[in-house]
């Protein structure tokens, strides 16, 4: 009994250590305009501030999906699309149907510059019809 004691003992510390040992995140705060949504994919929005330089005002985010048909939410693949091999990749879902919108994206990829982004955001868009993304990120290699 009391090895069995000792080993649980040694696999929560063993598992409290991995824990702590995570990267923390960095605020990622991002602002984007969304021209209406033709149906063409990929559709996009563009960048109008963000705090994070290696994603600078001017950048396209791409959607492509619907990845699920619900008339409920949009589900989509989304690019951040910096340019010259500088992108990353992830996924977003929205609940549009929602009094304002609101939804979650995960990115798990990136290139370049943003080569092991990985960032989740919460989307929620403000009376002007600006789109807002707040989270956190980590950049750099992936482990």
């Amino acid at each position: 009994m009391s090895r069995l004691l000792i080993l649980s003992a040694g696999a929560i510390l063993a598992l409290t250590s991995m824990a702590s040992a995570a990267p923390a995140t960095q605020p990622l705060k991002i602002a984007k305009e969304c021209s209406q949504f033709t149906g063409d994919t990929p559709s996009f929005c563009t960048i109008t501030e963000s705090n994070l330089a290696a994603i600078p005002a001017g950048t396209k985010i791409l959607y492509y999906g619907p990845v699920v048909a619900n008339p409920i939410f949009s589900s989509s693949t989304a690019v951040i699309a910096v340019g010259n091999g500088d992108s990353a990749v992830g996924y977003c879902v929205v609940y549009d149907t929602a009094s304002p919108p609101l939804g979650t994206c995960a990115f798990h990829a990136g290139s370049g510059t943003l080569a092991g982004f990985q960032a989740i955001v919460k989307v929620t868009v403000d009376d002007k019809q600006i789109w807002h993304w707040d989270g956190g990120y980590l950049l750099g290699a992936a482990k």
